[in-house]
């Protein structure tokens, strides 16, 4: 099958609006017309017969004779022809008396007044009696002179205005198709490898609108490569730290390298940073699961200050093992809507890491607003550096330990829950600060 460019079909649906719209209005235009015309020869026989009818009166006709002599041949007057004013006198009897016409006519009359002829009468009175009628009439077909007249430049005007319309339609393709065409040059030439100039159209429309949506397109495709191939490069360097040491460890006791004590002391290393491995390859699939829609959710309404009391107790061995205090208030109960094991690992994530930094303190607050609540997560460390929100990229530790994937996994929980989260450096410290959506009542 053919293909039909998106411009052809435009300007053949314009040219054939054109057709549709013409010739309705060449028709409704000459039914309209005829009617009109058949109306203004009525009011001109109107007034003639008035005349005729004032004169014959003026002149003391009885209507009992023939007014020979008293008429002469008179005319009316349409569009500027003129039309033979054909009449009938009828006396009081119904008795044609008179008539400007041959007796051919005057049948043809008798026979279709109703169908072929335009017909007016007007009463004659002598008086203040009406001594006759007087029936004016001419034929349909005597006006289609100014039909003709009014078809041929109706023609020319029709003739005009297709042509001008067809060159519009011309005209309204190019400026249509134009940015199409060169929204589709500028797709085709798109590479993830060379960067290229954004597309600029002069069009304030939806094509416009289109091709800003196509660079926002490749602008988000780049930066997913470039994230890709960064988390390919930062995993590489996090995943060949532990076999490095795993391999140099082997490869010392197969040689012999390494023997007595030393043995126990390099297996106890390859199985360390074997655990490290595997700690790592769990983190970058649970993070991989989070990011796509095989990782599901299970949202219920719960108690938030339940779950922050299970990861409390999670971690609070080691925060006194560190000697840490945790200060939290659960005086109070909020209600959210959130798949509660996953809000629970994402506040492990930020409590264990606020764990790593603390001097003394951890301090947790809740707060909440007409819309959502905001919870704190605030230690008093050193701070997360010059730029806090870094410690959410995917393989970032401030101080080298950890895998640098808990605070990336945290981002993507709160985020799957229509929540925000950031980091901010305090005089004290660092604060993590996660926003949720509260439940609609």
């Amino acid at each position: 099958m053919r293909k039909v460019k998106i411009g052809t079909k435009l300007f053949l649906s314009y040219v054939a609006l054109i057709a549709v719209i013409l010739l309705i209005t060449t028709i409704s235009f000459r039914y309209l017309f005829q009617e009109y015309l058949i109306r203004e020869t009525r009011d001109q026989l109107q007034k003639e017969g008035l005349q005729i009818s004032h004169m014959l009166e003026d002149r003391n006709w009885k209507g009992n004779q023939p007014p020979n002599g008293l008429l002469d041949h008179r005319r009316i007057e349409m569009a500027g022809n003129l039309i033979s004013s054909q009449f009938i006198i009828y006396n009081e009897n119904d008795t044609a008396i008179y008539s400007n016409v041959d007796e051919e006519v005057q049948l043809d009359y008798e026979e279709n007044k109703g169908k072929l002829f335009v017909t007016e009468q007007v009463p004659i009175n002598a008086s203040r009696k009406q001594i006759g009628r007087l029936v004016l009439f001419t034929k349909v077909e005597s006006l289609e002179g100014f039909n003709r007249i009014i078809e041929q430049a109706q023609a020319v005007s029709l003739f005009v205005s297709a042509a001008v319309a067809v060159l519009l339609a011309a005209w309204m393709q190019r400026g249509i198709t134009g940015p199409i065409r060169l929204l589709a040059d500028h797709m085709k030439r798109f590479s993830m490898r060379k960067p290229h100039s954004p597309l600029k159209l002069k069009s304030k429309d939806e094509i416009n609108d289109l091709a800003q949506t196509f660079e926002e397109l490749t602008d988000q495709l780049r930066k997913n490569d470039f994230d890709q191939k960064e988390f390919l490069q930062n995993a590489s360097h996090e995943l060949k730290t532990p076999l490095m040491a795993i391999q140099g460890n082997a490869e010392g006791i197969l040689d012999e390298v390494i023997v007595g004590d030393e043995v126990e002391h390099s297996l106890q290393v390859i199985v360390n940073e074997t655990q490290r491995l595997k700690k790592i390859v769990q983190d970058i699939s649970y993070l991989t699961r989070l990011e796509t829609v095989e990782e599901s959710f299970t949202y219920e309404i719960v108690d938030i200050n339940r779950i922050l009391q299970e990861a409390l107790t999670v971690i609070k061995p080691l925060a006194y093992q560190n000697q840490l205090t945790l200060e939290y208030e659960d005086d109070f109960e909020i209600q959210v809507k959130v798949d509660a094991d996953k809000i629970k690992q994402a506040f492990l994530n930020i409590l264990g890491n606020a764990l790593r930094f603390a001097s003394s303190l951890i301090e947790i607050r809740i707060q909440s607003a007409e819309n959502q609540m905001t919870i704190e997560i605030q230690d008093d460390g050193n701070g997360f550096g010059e730029n806090p929100d870094r410690v959410f990229d995917r393989f970032y530790t401030g101080d080298q330990s950890g895998s640098g994937i808990g605070l990336a996994i945290t981002k993507t929980i709160v985020e799957k829950h229509h929540g925000n989260i950031y980091a901010i450096n305090h005089k004290k410290g660092g604060r993590v600060v996660i926003t949720l959506p509260l439940p609609t009542r």
